[in-house]
């Protein structure tokens, strides 16, 4: 547990999250309380799912610990349907502080669409690295939400369409660039904004002759911006989706300070990048199926770095409460870790420095 989480008394750490009264409306409405046979109150359940996250306990611990304190008196099998079915609950306590933290955040900007970031996190338990798992997430940016979490083997790709549904725009990063992928989006009644990788997906002109990416970066340099109707195309599968491809060069500080974190990362990986890759590094390139007249380009750079509210929420995450310590492969129960990971971090975070600083300078933002 953090520093800042075990300094706070208990009554007030869940007074931060209003009255006892509101804790057990709150809970009830979840489901998550419908019965005080084994738990006395809302204070108490939320306890349990604290000690059983931050404290690494098992079930069976947990079970003991509590009968101990006198929190709660029940089996590790009752304990597990209880943690279970505070998932949704616990979730709403995480929506209700960044609610309250900015409430202007997200209101009225963008009509009826429902902005989606979609993310995935590695979670690697004890032992070899090559065991891992994948944390699938929807983070839904208009309540401020992480509305879907799924747990997989590291062999289950990350999907942009993961559940997608018509009225949504899906936002993610380079790694859900995929045609067939976006394709799905669009099958779902969906839309669809994501940064392009250097080398993948093919580009196509009207023609349907691929288009040379640094081509179009160094004409997006010369013009300050590029926005052109493009084939987006799969190099296995030929699937190909009409979309636009949006260029953005970034300011010269910044640009540099991408092409200097592209080198680290192939030294990492251990590979030579192509000068190509490197100069592209310096550009903000992404994919939309958003019309133009409605999303020039400067909204889709803004709307794009709202994605990094998830990113800063992973991070908070495995740096004050250690994420990688996830143990839970059923999807409610690891909604359920995930989410009071997450309320914990935003809990510690009061005594913290602002998120702000570590934004991402180098996308482009509209005034």
């Amino acid at each position: 547990m953090s520093d800042s989480l075990q300094a706070l008394d208990w009554d007030e750490l869940v007074g931060r999250l209003g009255s006892a009264e509101e804790l057990e409306t709150s809970a009830r409405e979840a489901g998550a309380l419908l019965r005080k046979r084994q738990v006395a109150s809302a204070a108490d359940l939320l306890r349990l799912c604290f000690a059983y996250v931050l404290g690494r306990f098992s079930l069976r611990m947990l079970a003991g610990w509590a009968e101990q304190r006198g929190v709660a008196s029940m089996s590790d099998v009752a304990m597990l349907k209880r943690l279970k079915a505070s998932a949704d609950w616990v979730g709403g306590l995480v929506s209700q502080l960044l609610a309250e933290r900015c409430p202007e955040a997200f209101a009225g900007l963008y009509g009826g669409l429902r902005m989606m970031a979609v993310d995935a996190t590695v979670v690697a338990p004890p032992g070899p690295k090559r065991v891992y798992w994948m944390v699938h997430t929807v983070f839904d940016l208009a309540t401020l939400k992480l509305c879907s979490v799924e747990v997989t083997d590291r062999h289950e790709a990350e999907r942009l369409s993961r559940g997608a549904r018509a009225g949504e725009l899906r936002i993610a990063d380079r790694a859900h660039a995929k045609a067939d992928d976006l394709a799905r989006v669009i099958e779902a009644g969906a839309d669809f904004l994501v940064r392009a990788p250097s080398n993948y997906p093919r580009l196509l002109d009207g023609q349907g002759r691929l288009l040379d990416r640094l081509a179009l970066c160094r004409e997006a340099g010369k013009k300050g911006v590029l926005d052109l109707s493009v084939g987006v195309q799969d190099g296995k599968s030929r699937v190909a989706i009409p979309a636009r491809v949006v260029i953005l060069p970034m300011p010269p500080e910044a640009a540099e300070k991408a092409r200097r974190a592209a080198r680290r990362l192939a030294a990492k990986a251990r590979y030579k990048p192509s000068q190509a890759g490197i100069e592209m590094a310096g550009y903000l390139v992404l994919l939309t199926s958003l019309p133009p007249d409605d999303w020039p380009p400067e909204r889709l750079a803004s709307t794009y770095r709202l994605r990094w509210q998830i990113e800063l929420a992973f991070k908070r995450m495995k740096s004050l409460v250690g994420l990688e310590d996830l143990r839970a492969k059923d999807p409610d129960l690891a909604r359920l870790w995930i989410n009071t990971a997450l309320l914990a971090a935003l809990l510690a975070e009061d005594d913290l420095p602002a998120l702000d600083p570590e934004a991402p300078d180098s996308l482009p933002l509209a005034a």
